[in-house]
């Protein structure tokens, strides 16, 4: 009997995790491929584009999560999550069965580089973290006044997610486009 309610307990809130993870990846999938986004920081609307910005805005999760023991498995969660959706993305626009794999592999060594990139930026300043942004959003092809909008977004969704109890952070609507 014990037991069982303990199961229960255990399953239950693994499943509730899981689902609050999907909410925020998904926030942060309908944010970053949001033409409003686009516009407002002259942003190419491509996949590959659209994939840099999620992975700043999951390298801000992480920076807010990293040092917590609990919360580091919610962002594996994450990360499974984005390369099932990744892979789900890479199907939907036609790429062949065999090179679904082999993309995958790629962005996700594209993402562990970027994830790297960022923290090495960020570690003395988070200023700092202007030059990667130049460099893989924009291409190093941007007038400074839309990255230093891009830099303001960035640095105030980062204060956002530090200042909001960490049960608030999960929710449907929790990142949004620029104003």
């Amino acid at each position: 009997m014990i037991l069982q309610k303990l199961k229960k307990i255990v399953f239950t809130k693994k499943e509730h995790n899981t689902k609050k993870i999907k909410i925020i990846l998904n926030n942060i999938i309908e944010t970053t491929c949001s033409d409003k986004f686009c516009k407002k920081l002259n942003i190419s609307n491509t996949f590959n584009s659209r994939f840099e910005l999620i992975i700043i805005l999951v390298f801000l999760l992480y920076l807010r999560f990293k040092e917590d023991e609990k919360n580091k498995i919610k962002l594996q969660f994450l990360y499974d999550y984005l390369f099932e959706y990744v892979d789900f993305s890479l199907r939907e626009i036609g790429t062949g069965d065999l090179s679904v794999g082999k993309k995958v592999k790629k962005m996700a060594r594209i993402f562990s580089i970027r994830m790297k990139n960022y923290s090495e930026s960020t570690s003395v300043k988070f200023l700092n973290i202007k030059k990667p942004i130049k460099k893989n959003i924009y291409k190093n092809k941007i007038s400074q006044r839309y990255l230093d909008l891009f830099y303001i977004y960035i640095n105030n969704q980062n204060k956002k997610l530090y200042t909001t109890p960490i049960n608030k952070i999960f929710t449907k609507n929790f990142f949004k486009p620029p104003i």
